[in-house]
């Protein structure tokens, strides 16, 4: 629980936030993160000795090799949560904002890293609907809707996640009544929505038709369409 603004702060940072990435997936030497991030390693222990300061990441174990004592780090936690108290603190800057939902995503790509292969359904053999993949969202979209129009959908789609909170809530209360219905997984979600001036999934190609057309990782639209 992220509870003050100094180490709010300090994780708006994205460097620090690439770092902590890596210490949520696997333990690192400061070297080694130098490498994967083709670093200085003075940077990243600079930035490493600020995040264990504020308590996010820990040294996990040593190892002596060549003479010299190398430390392994690990993040202290796979995710973490900022306190409501600095909401206000948050919102009345936009930029701040702009680094806490980056954050939010830095922590997601730690925790895909830590997931097991198998938890993803097969891009190649996934069959829509099929009932053994699975359960797994992965796609991005582009909508120019009125904000009228948005603002309901948006409403739609919290009640959505309150119906997926009362159904954890019922199952969680079925599994403390009999631990062997567990099925030793959860259903992770990360929602992120903006509205933005720039368009990314447009295309110059005056052969496609009207419209949408479905791609790989979201919609396409002609540019004009």
């Amino acid at each position: 629980m992220i509870k003050d603004y100094e180490t709010l702060r300090i994780l708006s940072d994205p460097l620090r936030m690439q770092i902590l990435g890596y210490l949520i997936a696997h333990e690192y030497t400061g070297k080694q993160i130098a490498d994967l991030m083709k670093l200085a390693p003075p940077k990243i222990h600079y930035h490493l000795k600020e995040l264990e300061d504020k308590g996010l990441v820990k040294v996990v174990r040593t190892e002596e090799k060549n003479g010299i004592v190398q430390k392994f780090y690990r993040a202290v936690a796979f995710d973490y949560v900022i306190d409501e108290e600095l909401l206000p603190i948050i919102h009345s800057q936009p930029t701040l904002l702009q680094e806490v939902l980056i954050t939010q995503l830095h922590m997601v790509i730690g925790r895909i890293r830590e997931t097991p292969a198998d938890s993803f359904p097969s891009i190649v053999e996934h069959v829509e609907g099929a009932s053994l993949e699975p359960p797994f969202i992965g796609d991005a979209y582009e909508f120019k809707v009125e904000r009228k129009d948005l603002q309901q959908w948006i409403i739609k789609y919290r009640s959505l996640l309150k119906e997926l909170e009362e159904l954890d809530r019922s199952f969680r209360e079925t599994i403390d009544r009999n631990p062997r219905k567990d099925p030793g997984e959860v259903f992770f979600l990360q929602n992120v929505g903006f509205v933005t001036p720039t368009q990314y999934f447009v295309t110059e190609d005056h052969d496609l038709p009207p419209g949408y057309q479905w791609a790989g990782r979201g919609l396409v639209r002609r540019i004009g369409s």
